[in-house]
């Protein structure tokens, strides 16, 4: 029994020595964690810089520029549209290339001329009331090379429309409605509604000439009772250029139409 006693009296003694010392190796509950710490990286040497843009867009500008900064965390460069400015921070020397590059982009484009476009609708026929002195001065040359190239005789304008364009990879269109007189019996009048469309114009330099007119697509149709004539194509123009753009048959007569360009200064 003393014996017992005894065991159990140690088993109690060595118990008191293992808790605390559990206890020890176990983290208090109420350790304070460390903060993380910020991987924004600030350099003592960077300096920042607003540079007023006249010119150029800003944001097209900054985004050329971007590759003329350090790389370092904490440079950057930023543009604002509404007060033309980029905002570069950055180390001197990269602030000083910026600046020279904005010297040099940061210019006035070259001026772009605008572009005056006349449509001309021809009704030609050989027994219609129109003539020659009907169709406009200016066109009195292509309606002769008409007469010798068309089995029609007599040309009469129809329309006319002056359209301004500018450079656009966009398309633009516009309508009317053309009288058309039948002049003879048999020939009736014609009331046409008539639609154009212009897509892709953009002015091409010709090597010691002036610019032309590309017009990716031109578009020109018109409607009658039971008539739907459509002239369709992509064509270059030259400046002061009368251009025959195409031809469509309306039943005994045919629709022309004829282009000129002018750059208008």
């Amino acid at each position: 029994m003393r014996k017992n006693v005894k065991h159990l009296l140690a088993a109690l003694a060595l118990a008191i020595i293992l808790v605390p010392a559990a206890l020890a190796q176990q983290p208090a509950s109420n350790t304070t964690q460390p903060a993380p710490t910020d991987n924004y990286v600030t350099e003592k040497n960077f300096k920042s810089k607003v540079f007023e843009i006249k010119y150029r867009d800003p944001s097209s500008l900054a985004s050329v520029l971007s590759r003329l900064t350090s790389g370092f965390k904490g440079a950057a460069i930023s543009s604002n549209t509404e007060f033309k400015t980029i905002t570069v921070r950055d180390f001197p020397e990269n602030l000083t290339t910026i600046e020279e590059a904005i010297k040099r982009l940061d210019t006035p484009g070259a001026p772009h001329p605008n572009i005056e476009l006349h449509i001309y609708m021809l009704i030609a026929s050989n027994t219609g009331g129109g003539s020659a002195a009907e169709v406009p001065a200016e066109l009195k040359d292509v309606v002769v090379e008409l007469r010798n190239t068309l089995a029609y005789k007599n040309y009469e304008l129809g329309a006319s429309v002056i359209q301004r364009l500018a450079e656009t990879p966009r398309g633009l269109e516009g309508s009317g409605t053309a009288e058309v007189l039948g002049g003879a019996p048999g020939i009736a009048s014609l009331s046409m509604p008539y639609q154009y469309f212009i897509g892709a114009v953009s002015l091409v330099q010709n090597a010691g000439g002036p610019p032309s007119l590309q017009i990716g697509e031109f578009s020109f149709s018109a409607q009658s009772d039971r008539d739907r004539p459509k002239v369709h194509t992509a064509l270059n123009i030259r400046d002061g250029e009368k251009v025959v753009v195409g031809t469509a048959t309306i039943r005994s007569r045919a629709l022309v139409v004829v282009l000129t360009m002018k750059l208008v200064k």
